[in-house]
Parts: structure tokens; C-alpha cells; sequence
């Protein structure tokens, strides 16, 4: 069997991997030069550095990538533990580690509220039993029909799972500060924690079950090396090659992807499809003649999540005391979130998220300055799309942000900065509305809610990536590969797992 894959993002790559250990062959095409969707590499100055997602927060499921062609992941790239994981700094002086140990977790929290520190595992223990349903039991799981999602009502509803989880919170921590250090995840996944299911609450569960990592060499060396272990395996890329149509036959199965490279049009036969950009993307490239009335209905209402702001820029020295991972919280809360979810104009007071890989890696470090990233929510281009005009002006303000809160002196240090908004997800990544993350997290945008793994009426046409089941960030775009293996296992189960040749396996140890 030939199976097409469209995209070369995270979900993307590991849908590849698990239909070529399936035993079909493999097409992935990407509409850009160059691979990693949302984490591909961008080459400024003659300096690298990550676009886009930057911890690993699961790393068994980039280690089951590998382990499904006998491979250690170990061998092609090296994990490196982040310690702290993440540092905050709140607007009234005080900061808080987030830590790998829970022991020194409560010693962080107890600087800022004892009482707090003495209610953690209790809040740790909840936020595990959220993981063990959330995820264990429903992350890749099949949610094609309403029913499957019915049996996991009961116990969402004992654990509370329909409420908030800046509600949520404040059943254990009364101190705002660690409130919102215990609630800010969502944003990593493009949710607002005022308006995102308390299920999230798993996110800390699952960073304190495998820990947060750093490739070495950055999330694109990680990238690099899935598409090298899918080349010795047999994986054939095609970069340059826009999607433009899928041809369907008159059973409604795919037969065919079209794509566009170099001014010609290009057809690739295949027996299923995978697609791994916005599924809104695909919708509109299929027509509504062939989509269900429900996946109209979703195409029309979902919810898309905040835009993101990312400015990269390198420094004239280095900046040693800064934790590899700098949140610098604003003074509003509420008001910011709705700022970033609802509103109309750019904050003047944003958030950030400040990027150091060179306090964990010690390849990242330049000899002459240093190399950072900051990341700012903001809202999508339905909400605001003045960037052509405000642009510079919010540059301004992240650099003043970061001058006054952690790096002093920073505007006459800054050897260049270069930054992209909505527009470039819009633009390069063909995201709706230039929504960083595609849809909202939301609890009617989850499970069956969501959009589907598989189309309705196009049974051999999956999808995968941050838009579909289990949801975005790096473990929930990975996990959705592994709700399409077993989709795909059940639907072609005549296909005969691949196994190495003798070429392949001189190829591997070669490398």
C-alpha cells in the first residue's frame, strides 16, 4: 500500500514513521523549502535557531519512533534535562522555579505561599489522576463517533474535569502567583487558562512523570533526525510541493494528491492519505461536497486559538544568570488573557516567554553574545491584523519588557532582531487566521468535538497535527500519529509490517 503524507511537522513525521513500520510506502510532501513545519529551522545572520516549539516533554514518544526500526533514539540525539524547567517573574519582584524535584517544588512554592507549598501533592496527585484518564486512557484514543466519547463523561465529571483550570487552582493555592504558575499551561497548547477545561491540569502530571528535556542542538536537530531514521527506512520527502487537490474516486476514497512544484503539477498515487497542516486547510482544499454536514457545521463555528508573537535576536554579551526558560508575567492577568482571546488591539503589556539554549546546551553558545528567543500571545488576525503598521512599535515594547524585568542594558547590547507574527503562520504555514496552535483547547472543542482523525465521508483520509485529537504541542501532534497507526492498522490489515533489508541495515549502522 502507498501512503501520501502532507507536511513534515512533528505529527506529521511521526504519522510517516508508523505507516512505514506498518509496512506501507511512504510520500511525505511539504510546501516548504525546507522541513519542520512550526519547527523548522530559520538561518538568521548565519545563525540558527528554532521557529518554533523548544522543550520536550515526552520524550518516549520520540524514543518509540526510534525503537519501531530497532533503533535507540539515544543514538542519533541526545536529550538534555532542563533544570529549572521554567523560571517565573512576576511583576512585583518575586520569582518561583518551576523544578524537576517535588521536595524542591514545594520549597519554590513556599517562598511565595507556605500554606500553598503544603497543599501541592495534593494538587500533583489530582493533576496525575487528570493524566492517567486525559491521556493514558483517551489521548489516542478513536473519537470518529459520538459514542466513544460518552464512557469518559463519568469520570471527567468525578475529577472535575468541567471546570476551568484557573477554577481548579484555586482549590489548593490561594496565592495568585502560584495560581497562575500551576495554570499557565494551556497557553504551551494555545489555550486561555481562564476559559480551558481543568483536563489540562494533566500537562504538569506529564512533565513531572518524564521531566522536560532539550535536544541537543535545538527541536529542529530533533526534526533533521526523524527525516534521516525515515530515509535509511525507505521514506521518500518532496519539499517545494503545495497540496493543491485530492482525488477521490466514486467510492469517495482517495486515489491521488496533487501538489504544485516549480510551476508544474505534480500527481502521487496513493491508497491513503495522510494530512498534517490545519484541518480547515483541508476542508477548503476538498470543497463542502465532500464533507459531512457535521464537518461543515465544525468548519464553520470552531474556535481558533491566539496568535503568537516570536522575536529572534542575539545579544553583544551573554547573560549567564538567565534560566534556560524565562516567563515574565505581566501585572494583569484576567485582563491580559482577555486582551489576547478577545480583543481588538495589542497588549501593551504582554507576557513573554524568554528562550536561552545555551544555559543547557553548551553547542548553542556563540563565542561573541549570546542567542535568545522571546515569544509574546497576542491575538489572531481575526481579532487584530495591524501588524503592518504596529509592528515595530510592539518589538519596542518586548525589548523594554525584557530591559526592565531581566536584561539590563538590553537595547544597546541587541546585535540584530528579526521577529515573525500572525502573518507568517498565516503566510508560510497556511494556519487560519494565523492561529498559533490551530483551534482553541476548549471543552467543545475536544474529543469527538474536535476535529476528526479520519474524514467522514473519505474513509482512507486521516489527519493528524495540533487541529485534531488529542490537541497541540509537541506530545499531543505526536500522540495524534499514533490514533492514525491504529486506525489504519484496523483498516488495512492485509499490509505486512516492514522489515529492514540488508542494505538498510548497513545503512543504519553506517551512520
Amino acid at each position: 500500500m502507498r501512503a501520501v503524507v502532507v507536511g513534515s511537522g512533528a505529527g506529521s513525521l511521526a504519522s510517516a514513521l508508523r505507516l512505514r513500520a506498518l509496512g506501507h510506502e511512504v510520500d511525505v510532501l511539504e510546501a516548504c523549502p525546507d522541513p519542520g513545519g512550526r519547527a523548522r529551522t530559520f538561518s538568521l545572520h548565519g545563525h540558527a535557531f528554532d521557529a518554533g516549539p523548544t522543550v520536550i516533554t515526552a520524550p518516549w514518544l520520540f524514543d518509540e519512533l526510534f525503537e519501531l526500526f530497532g533503533e535507540r533514539r539515544a543514538d542519533s540525539i541526545e536529550f538534555l534535562p532542563c533544570d529549572p524547567w521554567y523560571r517565573l517573574s512576576y511583576a512585583d519582584g518575586s520569582e518561583m522555579d518551576l523544578v524537576p524535584s517535588v521536595e524542591r517544588q514545594e520549597a519554590q512554592i513556599s517562598k511565595l505561599s507556605p500554606q500553598d507549598a503544603k497543599n501541592y501533592r495534593a494538587f500533583l496527585e489530582h493533576s496525575k489522576r487528570l493524566y492517567e484518564v486525559g491521556y493514558e486512557e483517551l489521548g489516542d484514543a478513536d473519537f470518529t463517533s459520538i459514542t466513544s466519547m460518552l464512557s469518559m463523561v463519568p469520570k471527567l465529571f468525578k475529577l472535575g474535569g468541567f471546570s476551568t483550570l484557573w477554577r481548579h487552582t484555586a482549590r489548593y493555592f490561594s496565592d495568585r502567583r502560584v495560581r497562575q504558575a500551576f495554570s499557565l499551561q494551556p497557553l504551551l497548547v494555545g489555550g486561555n487558562p481562564l476559559s480551558t477545561t481543568s483536563i489540562y491540569g494533566l500537562i504538569h502530571a506529564m512533565e513531572r512523570k518524564g521531566g522536560i528535556w532539550f535536544a541537543k542542538g535545538g527541536t529542529s536537530a530533533l526534526i533533521h533526525h526523524l527525516i534521516a531514521l525515515g530515509e535509511r527506512h525507505g521514506i521518500r520527502f518532496h519539499y517545494d510541493h503545495k497540496v493543491v487537490s485530492l482525488t477521490t474516486d466514486t467510492s469517495g476514497k482517495v486515489t491521488s494528491v496533487e501538489a504544485a512544484h516549480r510551476g508544474e503539477q505534480v500527481t502521487i498515487p496513493c491508497d491513503l492519505a495522510v494530512w498534517g497542516g490545519d484541518p480547515r486547510g483541508l476542508y477548503s482544499t476538498l470543497g463542502s461536497q465532500r464533507l459531512s454536514l457535521t464537518e461543515r457545521i465544525r468548519q464553520r463555528t470552531v474556535a481558533s486559538s491566539m496568535g503568537l508573537y516570536v522575536l529572534y535576536f542575539k545579544t553583544k554579551r551573554s547573560y549567564p544568570n538567565l534560566a534556560h526558560h524565562t516567563i515574565v508575567l505581566s501585572e494583569r492577568w484576567e485582563g491580559l488573557l482577555n486582551d489576547i482571546f478577545k480583543g481588538t488591539r495589542l497588549p501593551k503589556d504582554p507576557s513573554l516567554y524568554l528562550h536561552r539554549p545555551a544555559a543547557t546546551d553548551p553547542s548553542m553558545r556563540v563565542n561573541d553574545g549570546e542567542l535568545f528567543y522571546v515569544l509574546a500571545p497576542v491575538p489572531h488576525l481575526g481579532n487584530y491584523d495591524g501588524w503592518k503598521f504596529d509592528a515595530p512599535r510592539f518589538k519596542d515594547t518586548v525589548i523594554k519588557i525584557l530591559e526592565d524585568r531581566l536584561m539590563p542594558g538590553l537595547s544597546s547590547e541587541l546585535v540584530f532582531g528579526e521577529a515573525v507574527d500572525p502573518r507568517y503562520f498565516r503566510d508560510a504555514l497556511m494556519s487560519p487566521l494565523g492561529a498559533g496552535f490551530s483551534i482553541a483547547p476548549l471543552l467543545s472543542q475536544s474529543a469527538w468535538f474536535r476535529f476528526h482523525n479520519r474524514m467522514d465521508r473519505i474513509p482512507n483520509l486521516y489527519l493528524c497535527g495540533a487541529g485534531v485529537h488529542p490537541g497541540g504541542g509537541l506530545p499531543g501532534v505526536v500522540t495524534s500519529a499514533k490514533v492514525i497507526e491504529r486506525m489504519v492498522t484496523r483498516d488495512f490489515p492485509s499490509v505486512h509490517p516492514y522489515q529492514a533489508s540488508i542494505s538498510e541495515i548497513a545503512a543504519r549502522s553506517v551512520a
